[in-house]
């Protein structure tokens, strides 16, 4: 399966701008299966998912992998020809006028990652193990005021630390193919989805905890743990005088 398949038509726009077509794409990244099995998996008639199947083939967004006779019929197994999709420049006319793809979009990336973290080991998730054995990960939800220029500014930072991810990756296999590391089973997988928006959640009157709890220390000024402690008494201070 090949890593990204381009959008080059309006008519392929318009085919995958679709919740349910995005979602049956989402599956079908990860594993082949047939219409039948589909239809269980999202609780939809085979005829349903049959016509969203036969959509999504003519335009090139899935395509049989296998067949499989059985009791007198053919079963197809259909797979997605990429992971990801990409845009044609010569569609920016059309997708600014219509939004629907990009919001799509961004769902799509939620959809896949919710599918991952569910399908991911518990390992995964040792976030209150031994420090040795805490696995790396992230989780926030975060809401941002500022100017448009200032967080666009702050984004093309954001942009080049993930491609320092890239390059991460890419000098690891360069070590592993050359024989001078051992290569490893684990993969870090994060999906961001961010954008403006004139609704604002995070608001709240007081945003102190109650008095008797403090957050646990962090190296960061403004992000803290889900997770808090007991503030302790005077009495439980050490004794930092020096006699």
């Amino acid at each position: 399966m090949k890593r990204y398949q381009v959008i080059e038509t309006i008519e392929q726009l318009k085919a995958i701008s679709d919740s349910l077509r995005l979602e049956i794409v989402t599956y079908l990244t990860k594993e082949a299966y047939t219409g039948k099995q589909l239809a269980t998996m999202l609780n939809l008639s085979a005829s349903k998912v049959h016509y969203h199947l036969k959509e999504l083939e003519n335009h090139h967004f899935i395509q049989v992998v296998r067949t499989e006779e059985k009791n007198g019929i053919v079963q197809k197994f259909y797979r997605a020809v990429a992971f990801d999709f990409k845009v044609s420049d010569d569609l920016l006319p059309s997708l600014q006028e219509d939004t629907m793809l990009t919001q799509e979009s961004m769902l799509h990336h939620l959809r896949s990652s919710i599918t991952r973290l569910y399908n991911a080991p518990e390992a995964s998730f040792m976030q209150f193990a031994d420090e040795e054995k805490r696995p790396p990960s992230i989780a926030s939800t975060s809401e941002f005021k500022a100017p448009r220029h200032q967080i666009q500014a702050w984004l093309l930072k954001y942009k080049a630390l993930l491609n320092e991810l890239v390059e991460i990756e890419d000098q690891f296999q360069k070590q592993v193919a050359a024989g001078e590391a051992d290569d490893v089973e684990e993969n870090f997988y994060m999906v961001t989805v961010g954008f403006m928006t004139n609704e604002r959640y995070f608001v709240a009157e007081d945003e102190s905890l109650p008095d008797n709890y403090e957050h646990l220390p962090s190296e960061f000024e403004h992000l803290t743990d889900k997770i808090v402690v007991k503030k302790k008494k005077a009495s439980e201070a050490p004794d930092d005088r020096r006699e």
